[in-house]
Formats: structure tokens, C-alpha cells, sequence
């Protein structure tokens, strides 16, 4: 018996490969889907940030029409809140006429109306950052933090994806076993059946041979379960191009397993350093991190005194009251500081709280991914050398079935023990099955614990 074509199918497509699987993750999976929604909502998040940016027009009209005084008044101007330091820059346009009291005077321009322009900057509080800065630098982080929830969910998706699909290609590989296994009884059933005639054996001997056959069989219907059973849920990850999930034709297994491969130790060392540097959990608590750090200083900004610096310039057009004519500037400060500052103090004792929660909660994700690549690292090794002392089992169990073949051949043995030595030789044959799918699904997980299975093509 030929155990080495015990694995081969007959192909009728091209093999599914890895590559396949994901590409169909990242075009359909719904949690996929779901996930680029944290984008979207981080997206809007810094477009209403920049929104406290935005140029604002601003219009008043009024009349008083009944009374001693009658007058109307219309102004009109833009605003603008800069990034520079805080500053506020405005311009406008404003035309008072009628009567006014003198409480009121100011009120009246001449004909032509006024024009004025001017700007506002803090000297103190919120120089350096305020509410506006701080959202604008905030949701600008919070869109790369999407990002790495994007990638944790990715993760997470794809590994579960390859070890459905290992788990289905690894079905495919038992069941041509089990099938090899029914051929081979049944074509020793006719030389039973003729040697029993002949005399030369026993008729128990065909007997346990058509009872070997029905057993097989058996094993065969179980076999075709559980590669239907793999391929359904290999269908949630492999969707055809509506989005639809899709079950991999038997067809398109692959025509072997891959080798059994190990990782030294200076592969286990660049693994964590890739892991420290591109997990998504560390990552995204960095992000994390540096919001909170924006909210620090925020919180210490309003710990300052608000000083003001503020310069208006206006100029009236037309003709009118003579002291409306000519040029006006004015300038000045302003100053504002709660005696106990105990809001601001408040904030300021939760934000650097909030830090130090990140800061733990950081130090413990490393030190989590770091020992998710130890055990990745050591689950490779343990699957590579389990698959090779079942290797070394398999070679033994196919000698000892056809030494077993020989002696019944010469009339020294039993047909009952040769069908042991070959339930023996393809039950090792499975385990060496499952053990190579252990052992690719075992280097897909230290590939997702070093996040380098978002980079697989």
C-alpha cells in the first residue's frame, strides 16, 4: 500500500489558497464592514472639530420706531477663530440712523456707514491651547485610533478565518485517507473471495473482510460530514462577490499539506520587536494616550489667568454728525481669574489621573503581547516536533502493515490482523493530518500575535 498518495485528490480547479480567503474577509466579512464604520464616525468626528474653525457671518437689524427716539440699525460681520494662538479676527459693516439719546450714540453712524475690523488673542489662557485646538487635535488622533480598531478586528477575523480553513483543508486530506482505506479493502475482497474458493483460505477470512468494507464505509460517511461541516464554517469567511458565504468546493483542495516549519530564536525576538511596534492594541492605546495628553494640558491651561489682548479699528464713510467722522482704534486688556480656581484644579487632578490609568493599562498590554509571541513561539515548536514523532509513528505503522501483508500473503497471518495494522497505519495517518494543520494554524497565530498577518497579501 502506497501510503504516500494517501493525501492526493483529484483536482478539477485551482486550489484555494490563504490568500483567497482573506481577500474575501476584507471585501465582505459583515464585522469587517462594521468595524469601517469606527473610521467614518472618527472622520466626522475631526470634520465637526474643524467646524469651530469655520467662518461665521453674523447679522443684527433693529428698528425703533415709536417713541421720541426713532431710529433703524442694520450690522453685519464675519468671524474667524484661528489656529494661531488662539485668535479671533473679524471685519464688518454696520449703518445707525435716526435719533438716538445719548446713552445711545455711539450707535449712529454717518451716511456712509462704518467699516471696522479688528482681532482678539489671549495672552494667558488658552494661548497655547484651548477647547477648539484641543478637539482639533484630539479627533485628528481619534482617526488613526479607527484605524487600529480597524486592524484588532482584522486580526482577530483573520486568524479565526485560517484556522477554519485549515481545519477544512485537513477534513479534505482524512477523507481521501478514509476513501483510500475503503479502495483497498474492497479490492482484496475479490482475491478473498477467489482464494476461498480455491481453498486456500478460510471463508471467516472474507467474512471480516466484508466486514472491514462496511466499516470503512462507515468511516467514509463520517469523513464526507466532516469536511461538508468544515466547509460550512468555512463558508462565513469565504463569500462569493455578492457578500454571499459560499461553500469551497472539495475540488479546489490543496494537493498537500505544507511542510512543518519552526522558528529560531531570533525569529521569536524579531517577532516581538514587530509586535511591540505594529499591535494594534498597543497602538491604539498610544493614541489613546496622547488624546489624554491634550486633555492635560488643556486641563493645566485653565489653571492660567484668562489676559486678553484685543484691537478694533473702524472708520465712518459720509457725511453726518461731525464728531462720526475720522478714524477709531481702540485697544486694551482683559483679565479674569477665579480666586479658588477649584473647576479648573478639579480637571486638572482627573486628567493626570486618566493618565496614569492609560500608563497601566499600556504597560500591561505590552507585557500581554509580549507573552502572546512567547506562546505563539512555543505552540510552533511543540506543533513542528508533534508532527515529526507522528511522522516517525506513521513510517513505522506502513512497515509493520506490509510486513503484516507479507505474512498473510505466505498463509502466516490473519486477515483480521493485517486489517488492524492498516486501521493502525491510517489512524496515524490522520493525527499526521491534523498535527501539519496544527502546526500551519499555530504559525497563524504567531503571525497574528506579531500583527504580521496584516500585511499577508
Amino acid at each position: 500500500m502506497k501510503w504516500l498518495a494517501l493525501l492526493a485528490l483529484p483536482l478539477a480547479a485551482q486550489p484555494l489558497k490563504v490568500q483567497e480567503v482573506l481577500r474575501s474577509v476584507d471585501r465582505s466579512f459583515p464585522l469587517i464592514e462594521a468595524a469601517m464604520q469606527e473610521r467614518q464616525l472618527a472622520e466626522g468626528a475631526a470634520l465637526q472639530a474643524r467646524g469651530e474653525f469655520d467662518l461665521k457671518l453674523k447679522a443684527e437689524g433693529e428698528t425703533q420706531q415709536l417713541g421720541f427716539y426713532r431710529n433703524e440699525m442694520f450690522k453685519g460681520m464675519l468671524e474667524q477663530n484661528t489656529t494661531l494662538f488662539g485668535t479671533t479676527v473679524y471685519g464688518g459693516y454696520r449703518v445707525g440712523r435716526g435719533t438716538y439719546g445719548p446713552y445711545d450714540e455711539k450707535a449712529l453712524t454717518l451716511r456712509g456707514g462704518e467699516w471696522s475690523g479688528g482681532f482678539r488673542t489671549p495672552l494667558g489662557r488658552d494661548r497655547s491651547i484651548d477647547q477648539r485646538r484641543a478637539g482639533l487635535a484630539t479627533t485628528k488622533l481619534g482617526v488613526d485610533g479607527a484605524e487600529f480598531t480597524i486592524q484588532k478586528e482584522r486580526l482577530k477575523i483573520y486568524f479565526t478565518a485560517l484556522k477554519n480553513y485549515w481545519d477544512w483543508v485537513a477534513t479534505g486530506r482524512q477523507l481521501g485517507i478514509a476513501r483510500m482505506l475503503l479502495r483497498i479493502a474492497e479490492e482484496r475482497n475479490q482475491q478473498i473471495e477467489d482464494q476461498v474458493k480455491l481453498g486456500q483460505l478460510a471463508p471467516i477470512e472474507l467474512t471480516d473482510n466484508r466486514r472491514a468494507i462496511l466499516q470503512r464505509q462507515s468511516a467514509l460517511v463520517a469523513a464526507e460530514r466532516n469536511l461538508q461541516a468544515a466547509a460550512i464554517g468555512l463558508s462565513l469567511f469565504f463569500r462569493d462577490a455578492g457578500g454571499n458565504p459560499q461553500l469551497a468546493d472539495a475540488s479546489r483542495l490543496p494537493e498537500a499539506m505544507p511542510d512543518p516549519a519552526t522558528l529560531s530564536q531570533e525569529a521569536e525576538q524579531q517577532g516581538a520587536a514587530a509586535a511591540m511596534a505594529n499591535r494594534p492594541e498597543i497602538r491604539g492605546l498610544s493614541i489613546k494616550r496622547q488624546q489624554q495628553s491634550v486633555e492635560a494640558r488643556l486641563a493645566d491651561n485653565q489653571l492660567l489667568p484668562q489676559v486678553d489682548l484685543y484691537f478694533n479699528y473702524s472708520r465712518d464713510l459720509g457725511e453726518g454728525r461731525l464728531s462720526r467722522r475720522g478714524s477709531e482704534v481702540e485697544a486694551g486688556l482683559q483679565f479674569e481669574l477665579p480666586a479658588q480656581r477649584r473647576k479648573a484644579t478639579g480637571k486638572q487632578i482627573q486628567t493626570e489621573a486618566k493618565l496614569r490609568v492609560i500608563d497601566a493599562e499600556l504597560r500591561l498590554a505590552r507585557d500581554q503581547v509580549l507573552l502572546d509571541v512567547q506562546d505563539a513561539a512555543s505552540a510552533v515548536r511543540a506543533a513542528h516536533d508533534g508532527a515529526g514523532l507522528i511522522a516517525r509513528e506513521l513510517t513505522a505503522a506502513r512497515e509493520l502493515e506490509e510486513a503484516e501483508r507479507a505474512r498473510f500473503d505466505l498463509g502466516d497471518s490473519t486477515q483480521f490482523l493485517v486489517n488492524l495494522r492498516e486501521l493502525a497505519t491510517a489512524e496515524a495517518a490522520f493525527r499526521e493530518v491534523k498535527a501539519l494543520a496544527d502546526c500551519q494554524k499555530a504559525l497563524a497565530a504567531f503571525d497574528a500575535a506579531t500583527a504580521r498577518l496584516l500585511t499577508t497579501p
